[in-house]
Order: structure tokens, then C-alpha cells, then sequence
């Protein structure tokens, strides 16, 4: 496993500290199976560190919860989209547009590219399509802190 222990924390990782959760019911982030996750993304979409938070969670294959204002579901998808064969169909180009438009906050093009199984043009392709604004060399878009 790369990165820290995260069983074994005794205090929050860095970029956690500032997050909208840190200061709402735990319980928001868990619904029970069937219940609605609508309140905890609204929150997470106002978050400062979601991007942070939705990276940690794919790294480190969090099952559970709401992270970064995506699902276990959400996070399934993203993950599928991500294992598919070099050259396989795409089913459904608008799920990659949103998993562009979540990881171009903290990713650059190529590593985008890497995780979705295809071309650093296509998902430049995709990203001015859709209106994605690009992404700093090194990850990190321009004028964010």
C-alpha cells in the first residue's frame, strides 16, 4: 500500500483538516444502503480539498463513504473506466467527461490519460469540448492555492 497507515493515524492527514467534513455528522458521509447521498455531495462540491480527498480515496481503494463527492459507486465507475483495455468502447463518454472534469483539478492530462486507458489527446479533446479549463504542468491549475 502506498502512502500512510491510515488505521494507525492519530491525527488527520494534512489536506483533511480543511475539509467541509471535519465539521459536519460523521454519519452524512455513511448513509445506509439505499439512502440518499445528495446532502453529503452538495457538501463535498463546496469543499476545498475534494480533489485531494477523491485522489486519497481512489489510491487507497476506500470502499465506503462518501470521498471527494463521489460514491462507492461513483468511485467503481471510475475505477472500471480506468482498468478498460487500451482501445476497448467507451459505453458512455459523458462518465468520462466527469471523471475528467474531477481529477484535471489535481492531475495533469497524461496521468488523466493513463488512468482512463487512453491518449493524453484524447482527453484534451474531451476537456475543451466540454469546457474543462487545463490543467498546470504540474497538475495544480493555474491561480489555485
Amino acid at each position: 500500500m502506498n502512502g500512510p497507515d491510515v488505521l494507525n493515524v492519530t491525527t488527520p492527514l494534512q489536506w483533511m483538516t480543511g475539509g467541509v467534513c471535519a465539521q459536519v455528522d460523521p454519519e452524512l458521509w455513511f448513509p445506509e444502503k439505499g439512502g440518499s447521498t445528495r446532502e453529503a455531495k452538495q457538501l463535498c462540491a463546496r469543499c476545498p480539498v475534494r480533489p485531494e480527498c477523491l485522489a486519497y480515496a481512489l489510491a487507497h481503494d476506500e470502499r465506503f463513504g462518501i470521498w471527494g463527492g463521489a460514491s462507492e459507486r461513483d468511485r467503481r465507475r471510475m475505477k472500471r473506466t480506468a482498468t478498460r483495455p487500451q482501445g476497448a468502447p467507451v459505453r458512455a463518454p459523458v462518465k468520462r467527461t466527469g471523471v475528467i472534469r474531477q481529477l484535471a483539478t489535481t492531475l495533469t492530462d497524461p496521468e488523466i490519460a493513463g488512468r482512463l486507458g487512453c491518449s493524453s489527446r484524447t482527453v484534451l479533446r474531451i476537456r475543451i469540448a466540454s469546457g474543462i479549463p487545463p490543467a498546470h504542468p504540474s497538475g495544480r491549475r493555474m491561480g489555485a492555492a
